[in-house]
């Protein structure tokens, strides 16, 4: 049976929407806002051969990018089909079963709103900008926009998010195995600060994307955690 449990809202929101907002607004500020992300990326550009030193690395692309994306969708359909086995009344999975549904749902909100922010922001990939070789203007995010400027289909980071998609585990054993709840935070923020560095290394992300990604998966899980579990909100 899924554990009982009961969290004080004001704590629940402190600890869970309050403090994380603030830091994530400290951290994404300083590095959108000043030339931290600029001077990080440019670690792994070699101005003097204009190229990327990482962009073709096995390890980077291969592995930790087009391999981590075979995990992601792995990932989601072995939730899809505890979900299903969960139906049946002699599964293990029965009484899991609103916890499975949140699983899914949380754990797809966070890429597909980021895909859907991508396809209408202007900010580039630093592989595509004129400091570093390309044809395309530095933009930040409330930057002035050119009427003619194309969207450029990089913020927010989505390999990095389909990682830190991973962060809705948290929430999950909260309620099912509260003891864990720490490991599935662990879990989604490493995974997500790893496949965040692949991209950055290769110049396909800044580390503000990254940051922003993080921030999409963790409140979205918690909004649909709060919608789902309201009644645990005392």
């Amino acid at each position: 049976m899924p554990t009982q449990i009961k969290l004080e809202f004001d704590q629940f929101i402190k600890f869970h929407f309050a403090i994380p907002l603030m830091l994530f607004l400290i951290l994404f500020s300083g590095l959108e806002f000043t030339q931290l992300d600029l001077w990080i990326t440019r670690h792994f550009y070699d101005a003097e051969l204009h190229q990327w030193i990482y962009k073709e690395s096995p390890l980077a692309e291969t592995i930790l990018h087009v391999g981590g994306q075979y995990f992601t969708y792995i990932s989601a359909a072995v939730m899809v089909i505890c979900l299903l086995a969960s139906v049946r009344s002699n599964s293990a999975f029965h009484h899991y079963r609103c916890e499975l549904v949140y699983l899914l749902v949380a754990s797809i909100s966070g890429p597909i709103i980021i895909v859907l922010l991508k396809s209408s922001t202007h900010i580039y990939c630093p592989w595509s900008l004129t400091l570093f070789g390309g044809d395309k203007p530095y933009v930040r995010l409330f930057d002035y926009v050119a009427d003619n400027l194309k969207i450029g289909h990089c913020f927010p980071a989505a390999h990095a998010g389909s990682g830190f998609t991973f962060i809705s585990l948290y929430f999950f054993l909260m309620l099912v195995k509260p003891e864990y709840k720490s490991y599935g935070l662990y879990f989604g923020l490493a995974l997500g600060i790893v496949y965040g560095a692949s991209q950055q290394v290769r110049g396909a992300h800044f580390f503000s994307h990254d940051v922003f990604s993080l921030a999409v998966c963790w409140f979205s899980s918690l909004m649909i955690f709060i919608l789902f579990f309201r009644k645990q909100l005392k």
